[in-house]
């Protein structure tokens, strides 16, 4: 039994289908693994240099081709009629390949358009292709995926909401290791334990590829630094970093603050990012913009006097982030992006400074856009003082 509905799988591929149709394309090839997973509901979490591909044919059979190695895999999740493997006994790329040529069948030799994900395709993939299609014109279809994953359904929010839910969970185990001299290593840990052992309780069937940040004082600076034997002291400032990843699907829950007394210089950047995170997470409702929201953050912490110190927009899109943390472009509140944001959308809220010599100071919570607002799904306190550790 799959993880989605089929009725939910048969509508992502009969609205990519139609996207094809609209661009004219014959066939197309899906090679990155959070598409292939989308479309498929096959969960590759992690390739171990095997590739999976998805080809659909608009009107024919659409087929998963993937390692041998992943057969009971692709045969209890794939919701396409076709399933096609392949063994070690050659390169993994030209083995593929060869499957997508047999799928293609006389269109080899025809002037045809022929789908790709042109942004993630790399130059030895493209040329092969070109090399077993010589006539075809080849057509980006990545934005036309890319659009459809951006409004999440029932059941993608239900596992977004569980996540929010081990968010929670993590954050206080997060706290709760807290204590003079401790290593970030087993503060990351006991985070991480405690979201698997919730996860366990509360969905049973879910995999999980759940992680977690712990970064002190100068290792703030760096947002996705791993986790090292750094100690904890005291004046320290602490990045609480939390990612219940359930089925691929991500979600984050962040907190900044002082082990101890803040200095005045860390209370004055805690004090802007505060209020550029509550103004961030009060705009977000349906229609308004997301580069707008960028622009609101980012004028509250300019007013403080931060404008040389933001590295970053003010949040992004949630959902499947299996691929090197890849996510959905159109999602990102970052000032180029003039689209809106539409109900079940999926997005954090976290506008930061970073500091050198001193620190990064975030907080980022992930929102669930709906009809008329936004929900919160990693409510967490916002303030956390521990002024006599």
């Amino acid at each position: 039994m799959g993880i989605f509905p089929s009725v939910e799988m048969k509508r992502r591929l009969a609205a990519f289908e139609s996207a094809l149709e609209e661009r004219r394309v014959d066939i197309a090839l899906v090679h990155t693994a959070d598409n292939v997973y989308y479309l498929s509901g096959v969960p590759l979490l992690s390739e171990w240099g095997r590739p999976m591909w998805v080809v659909v044919r608009p009107g024919s059979e659409s087929a998963i081709v993937g390692a041998s190695i992943e057969t009971e895999n692709m045969a209890a999740y794939s919701s396409l009629p076709r399933v096609l493997s392949y063994a070690d006994e050659e390169r993994v790329t030209d083995a593929c390949l060869k499957h997508v040529m047999s799928l293609a069948g006389g269109a080899r030799d025809s002037a045809i358009r022929f789908g790709i994900e042109r942004s993630a395709m790399t130059i030895d993939l493209y040329e092969a292709l070109r090399a077993s299609l010589p006539r075809a014109t080849f057509v980006d279809i990545g934005e036309a995926i890319a659009g459809l994953r951006l409004i999440k359904s029932t059941k993608e929010i239900e596992i977004l909401e569980l996540g929010g839910t081990v968010a929670k969970i993590g954050a206080n185990a997060f706290l709760e290791a807290l204590t003079d001299g401790i290593p970030e290593l087993t503060v990351a840990g006991h985070a991480v334990a405690e979201m698997d052992r919730a996860l366990a309780a509360l969905y049973p069937d879910g995999s999980t590829s759940t992680y977690a940040y712990a970064q002190f004082a100068e290792h703030t600076l760096t947002p996705h630094l791993h986790a090292t034997g750094r100690r904890l002291r005291r004046g320290d400032l602490v990045a609480l970093n939390v990612f219940p990843t359930i089925w691929g699907y991500c979600v984050e829950l962040e907190r900044t603050f002082v082990f101890g007394r803040a200095t005045q210089e860390q209370q004055s950047a805690l004090d802007a990012v505060n209020e550029a995170f509550d103004a961030g997470k009060d705009a977000v409702r349906p229609g308004a913009g997301m580069g707008e929201i960028d622009v609101l953050t980012r004028k509250i912490l300019e007013r403080h006097g931060y404008s040389t110190y933001i590295r970053h927009g003010a949040g992004h899109a949630h959902g499947i982030m299996i691929g090197a943390a890849s996510r959905e472009e159109g999602g990102e509140l970052r000032v180029y992006n003039s689209g809106r944001l539409q109900p079940n959308m999926a997005n954090s809220v976290e506008p930061g400074v970073y500091l050198p010599k001193i620190g990064g100071f975030r907080h980022s919570d992930v929102m669930i856009i709906t009809s008329d607002g936004a929900r919160c799904i990693t409510d967490f306190p916002r303030d956390i003082i521990y002024a006599n550790a």
